[in-house]
């Protein structure tokens, strides 16, 4: 027990030996600073020993002052001693904002005269575009007010020690005298305009699926330091506006293939430095877009792609487009210029402006989601933000914890609708559903919808992934980047403080990421489980189909037999008709032997029943096919040669078709030079005709006047086509 009171006394002394050198050293620092002001003050040689001013405490234009190592003692002297320093004030934002204060005629001039985009123009519609701005009471009576009970409007007003106050919209008393977007109203249009408050630093702007009415609000109040049009239009126009397809059930593959390509994107847009919009400069933008499913009694906005089907059921589930926007806005005085190393030639900008972390804040956040998984208790006052960064990432945490919800409740939602029910394994009936298809494809069109879900939903969460990890790198966490959230004086106990948070938060942001990549593995899984049971299904059907094929080629063949039978009494009775109506003619003797009769039935059903049974097989049917063809040719040749069109040498012989004959000469005109051979015959005379003067005159000379052969004699072509062919291989021999 002595030995504990000695060690305890023993550390008291040191650490009041250590007070009391810490106190010499600080009155000894400041006697050097006014030592040092002196000599700044007089006229002989002023001094700027730093070119870039300290954060939250010097202005961009104001100079520099001498370091005096006060700081780097009190840095010390704050590491040195363990306490509970996070309750230091000094740590925090201590710049107040500025005073506003906005009226509500104001805002109707503002909703009426500005010049408005085609996303403010959609979102707006219903007040710009419905006489909505010519009633004399701008925001509806709170019966009157549509959606008010899906709506929800957070504010927060952030003090000197960081602790988020909520402002309170309801009205206290039981009978409510006002609208949601009314109360809104009254809050966002003055900051700081009670004196006896305490001064706000920060403010925190969450409105969940707020009224028309109140996105004007938004648009009036925030515009001077949040570019509105741009944040407006990450909520309503998707970078892939065709995202619709995903809803319809009936799809084709081509619909599948273009669904991934049209996949919703979330994305960052941090600090612009090098831009032309001072608020660009000042802001950092977070938006998120995905899916969800449609919450009961809820409805998507106008704007929105969702199902047209709002109600789930068993083999449908009802999904939507969702988006939000998180925006940061500093607005204190830069605190160092940055460098535009562009290599384009017009460049307009080329010095950007980096403004101070703890200077000033607001943080925005919109939500447009038509569910009931929103987080709203995300700020408190048990919270303590160091300055604006910090209350942006946490908002921006907050957006990825819902999302993570979003994305579990549509994969538990999907396994579902393909999972069989508890009475599968004993209900043959359930069993024959699941594995044959039905007339309107149920099974085929649930399996073919989820399968591409789960892959739209896969590329969403890769997109917000690769958002958050593409910006927020290591220098970001460190301070040590130079546009976004940089740290100038890093021995700053105030930013060895912030750097802790950062550090706490993004091992949050990595907890996050970490659920995400692990839902991906989940639906990627759900996926290839839904391919097996289209497969299975398939197969099943496939199956099914082949048997009922088989059944009816089975009947197909039965038919044809008893067609076969119906043909062969058919023949039978064909030539018995034939000869009995040749007797039964009114013109023919009434008196007739049998013999006559007899006598023309053989001769008729004979040879007939003999031509049908040749015909009936395969030697038979091209033996006869053969001679028609014969029979065809011949009279067909006899008919041109009556006409005078073909000569009498080509007359075919007896047992000969001219077959072979027209093949012989179409071989021996079909040969043709080649393209080189042709360029030269073109310069030369053609062989062909020398050839056949030739031939002409030696076949004159050897009959010894007898007259020469015609073109068309066969032996003549022959010895020309012969000729042909060998100057035709010199010629080739002669080129290679």
């Amino acid at each position: 027990m002595s030995s504990s009171t000695d060690d305890l006394i023993r550390q008291l002394e040191e650490q009041r030996a250590a007070f009391l050198a810490l106190e010499q050293r600080v009155h000894t620092a400041l006697r050097q600073q006014e030592a040092s002001r002196a000599q700044d003050e007089s006229p002989s040689s002023p001094t700027f020993s730093d070119g870039i001013g300290r954060q939250s405490t010097i202005s961009f234009a104001e100079p520099s002052r001498k370091s005096t190592g006060i700081a780097s003692l009190l840095q010390s002297s704050a590491m040195s001693v363990d306490s509970d320093d996070e309750d230091d004030e000094t740590y925090y934002v201590r710049t107040p904002l500025q005073q506003k204060s906005l009226a509500e005629e104001d805002l109707r001039t503002h909703l009426r005269t500005y010049e408005w985009e085609s996303c403010g123009q959609t979102i707006l519609e219903e007040v710009v575009h419905d006489g909505q701005l010519l009633q004399p009471y701008l925001f509806p009576d709170p019966g009157d007010e549509e959606r008010s009970h899906i709506s929800s409007y957070q504010v927060f007003d952030v003090g000197p020690d960081g602790s988020p106050l909520s402002i309170e919209m309801e009205p206290e008393e039981e009978e409510v005298t006002q609208s949601k977007a009314a109360s809104f109203w009254n809050v966002i249009k003055a900051i700081n305009v009670e004196p006896d408050h305490r001064p706000a630093v920060g403010r925190i702007v969450i409105a969940q699926e707020p009224a028309p009415i109140a996105f004007g609000a938004l648009h009036y109040s925030m515009n001077d330091h949040f570019d509105m049009n741009e944040l407006f239009q990450h909520l309503v126009n998707s970078e892939h506006s065709s995202v619709q397809s995903l809803f319809t059930a009936s799809s084709s593959v081509f619909d599948a293939y273009a669904r991934s390509l049209l996949t919703p994107v979330s994305k960052a847009t941090p600090h612009r430095p090098f831009s032309e919009d001072n608020r660009h400069q000042r802001t950092f933008t977070f938006s998120f877009e995905y899916y969800t499913v449609i919450g009961e009694e809820r409805q998507p906005m106008h704007w929105q792609s969702h199902d047209k089907r709002l109600s789930a059921s068993s083999s449908h589930l009802p999904l939507t487009r969702c988006s939000s926007v998180v925006s940061l806005a500093l607005l204190g005085d830069p605190i160092k210029k940055v460098r535009n190393t562009s290599r384009r030639k017009n460049v307009k900008v080329r010095q950007g402006l980096v403004y101070d972390p703890f200077s000033p804040w607001l943080v925005l956040n919109i939500q447009a989601y038509p569910d009931w998984i929103g987080t709203a208790d995300a700020h408190d006052s048990s919270k303590h933000y160091v300055n604006g960064p910090e209350a942006f990432l946490a908002t921006v945490l907050m957006e990825f914890r819902d999302a993570r919800k979003r994305y579990e409740e549509i994969y538990k939602q999907i396994t579902k609708m393909i999972t069989p029910p508890p009475d599968f394994i004993f209900d043959e009936d359930q069993r024959d559903k699941r594995l044959f298809e039905d007339a309107n494809f149920t099974y085929t069109r649930g399996y073919f919808w989820a399968h591409q879900t789960l892959g739209s939903i896969n590329d969403s969460i890769k997109a917000m992934i690769d958002a958050y990890e593409d910006t927020f790198t290591d220098e970001v966490w460190e301070g040590k980047h130079k546009s976004i959230w940089p740290l100038l004086d890093e021995a700053l106990p105030r930013n060895d403080h912030f750097r802790r948070k950062l550090y706490l938060l993004r091992k949050e942001f990595e907890r996050e990421v970490k659920h995400l990549e692990a839902q991906i593995k989940e639906n990627n899984d759900r996926r290839l489980e839904i391919r097996d049971l289209r497969d299975q299904l398939f197969s099943g059907t496939s199956v099914l189909e082949s048997r009922k094929s088989v059944e009816l080629s089975e009947i197909t063949i039965l038919q044809g037999h008893n067609v076969k039978l119906l043909t062969l009494i058919n023949i039978f009775f064909m030539p018995l008709t034939f000869v009995t109506s040749v007797f039964g003619m009114t013109n023919m003797p009434t008196e007739h032997s049998f013999w006559e009769f007899g006598t023309v039935l053989v001769t008729v059903c004979v040879p007939f029943f003999l031509l049908i049974g040749s015909l009936n097989t395969t030697k038979g049917y091209e033996f006869w096919k053969a001679r028609c063809k014969e029979v065809m040719k011949s009279c067909l040749w006899f008919l041109a040669f009556m006409s005078g069109l073909t000569p009498k040498s080509t007359r075919p012989k007896k047992g000969q078709s001219r077959e072979g004959e027209e093949e012989k000469l179409h071989r021996s005109y079909s040969r043709r030079p080649s393209c080189s051979s042709g360029v030269r015959h073109r310069l030369q005379r053609s062989p062909t005709s020398t050839n056949m003067e030739k031939d002409d005159s030696t076949d004159s000379s050897e009959d010894g006047g007898k007259g020469k052969k015609r073109w068309y004699d066969p032996s003549f072509l022959k010895r020309i086509s012969r000729k042909n062919e060998k100057d035709e291989s010199q010629t080739q021999a002669q080129e290679v």
